[in-house]
């Protein structure tokens, strides 16, 4: 094959087959992510009594500790790859771990104590990491096209969506058998078996369809990274390091709505009996708006197309203040999650996508492919924004007053819950919105860098492939 259309082969459209075989693994993990970023803490505070200050405790430990897991599964995937040409192992490693984890942390036996939910957090978390943060880095070597990224991350996405879909709907699902569609222990028994076989499952079909990406290049250092090396490649990356507080910003906000989303819909509009089926009918538009985002950031750009949907994310979390307890609250809140959820998916479409785009600009400088630590990076700062907004949020609440068994909440309490589910979030979304807009890795400064690796690999005798 010639040196050309071996250069232009990287850049052929990935077969539909393959981009459903990678976007399954992201359906399972986002099923098995459900409890932990939505009922997880309502659960263990109603139902197995832990008090709201434990439960923020244990999820803020949990994210610092993924200060240290993170960057280690980064690293050391990185060496696995540049020695091996593939993260498959990882995926099939993390998800075994996960499943055992996960099913103590959802289904606890004995006593539960703040400290057993800590340990089966944390041994979560490593599975999560193991699996997730290779899964993510594979992304940027399956193709370094520009629009084709942008398509890859929106089947990922939709993966993404309809586990989180098939998530709430679960308790309506059991409702023959368990009478109620509230959320409760025995609905996590069932995410903890379900979720056990479609994440083995998933894993092993990725791993068999769908290739290892883009080949070490010979311009690249033939010796895996070492630790400074690593290390450098993230301190010293402006744009990934822009990229990150953008993000971080965003997503903080996000997490601290997260963090109360459960106490919002069952404490304070006592519409508890009505979440799954609410989750149910409002998720599902972020499943029609994923293909329309992913169309748009190709056609006007990533940063433009990001930074538009977390302004009206902003905007629209603004109307979770003015819902109030009543015979409407549950009409005016499905308005309110459709609107939101049809703007905050943009970010599952352009975030990754963009991050690919700020490692192609790492090889370039660097000479070395950083992406499982610039990945791990990125899903660190996720956890983070996560564990640290729900512990915030909680925080927040409890310092207010909101009492989570009480019937009804004092004033204080109701604004302390209002201000971490719809002022703050809608505060830092607005901010993240106008940062993203002036990132500097746009369609034309990628290309530029993808001509000089392009260019760096002819003189050295071998164009880029994709195998």
């Amino acid at each position: 094959m010639s040196r050309v259309s071996r250069v232009a082969s990287s850049h052929q459209p990935l077969a539909s087959g393959v981009l459903g075989a990678y976007a399954a693994p992201s359906f399972a993990q986002s099923f098995i992510h459900g409890p932990a970023v939505s009922v997880l803490q309502g659960i263990y505070g109603k139902f197995f009594g832990l008090e709201l200050q434990e439960i923020a405790l244990v999820i803020l430990i949990s994210r610092i500790f993924d200060a240290v897991n993170d960057p280690v599964v980064g690293y050391l995937s990185d060496r696995y790859r540049a020695r091996h040409g593939t993260r498959k192992p990882w995926l099939i490693v993390g998800s075994l771990i996960a499943v055992v984890a996960c099913w103590f942390l959802y289904v606890p036996a004995g006593a539960v104590t703040m400290w057993t939910f800590l340990f089966w957090y944390l041994l979560a978390d490593v599975g999560w990491t193991v699996s997730e943060v290779p899964y993510s880095a594979w992304l940027a070597e399956l193709t370094d096209d520009y629009e084709e990224r942008a398509r890859v991350t929106t089947w990922r996405s939709m993966g993404r969506i309809l586990g989180l879909i098939a998530f709430f709907g679960l308790p309506i699902a059991l409702s023959p058998i368990s009478g109620s569609t509230e959320f409760t222990p025995d609905s996590l028994r069932w995410a903890a078996g379900l979720a056990a076989v479609a994440l083995l499952g998933t894993a092993l079909l990725a791993s068999a369809v769908v290739p290892n990406g883009r080949a070490r290049e010979s311009g690249e250092r033939a010796s895996s990274p070492g630790v400074a090396a690593a290390a450098r490649a993230v301190v010293a990356n402006r744009s990934l390091l822009s990229f990150t507080g953008m993000f971080a910003i965003g997503g903080l906000g996000g997490g601290i709505g997260w963090g109360l989303s459960f106490f919002y819909i069952d404490g304070y509009l006592q519409l508890g009996e009505q979440l799954a089926g609410l989750m149910v009918v409002t998720i599902p538009i972020s499943l029609v708006a994923t293909p329309i985002w992913g169309a748009l950031c190709r056609r006007f750009g990533k940063q433009q197309a990001w930074a538009a949907g977390n302004l009206g994310a902003g905007v629209a979390s603004l109307g979770y203040y003015w819902i109030a307890p009543g015979p409407s609250a549950a009409a005016l809140l499905t308005v309110t999650l459709i609107v939101v959820n049809s703007m905050i998916v943009v970010e599952a479409v352009a975030g990754p996508a963009v991050l690919a785009d700020v490692v192609d600009y790492g090889r370039l400088r660097f000479g070395t492919d950083h992406a499982g630590s610039y990945f791990a990076f990125y899903t660190m700062v996720q956890k983070v924004n996560s564990g640290i907004g729900s512990a915030l949020g909680l925080a927040i609440a409890g310092f207010f007053g909101f009492d989570a068994t009480a019937a009804t909440q004092s004033a204080s309490g109701r604004f302390g819950l209002l201000l971490g589910f719809s002022l703050l979030p809608a505060l830092f979304l607005v901010v993240a919105a106008l940062w993203i807009w002036r990132f500097p890795i746009d369609r034309r400064r990628h290309a530029v860098i993808v001509k000089a690796l392009e260019r760096r690999q002819e003189r050295d005798g071998l164009a880029p492939t994709v195998g």
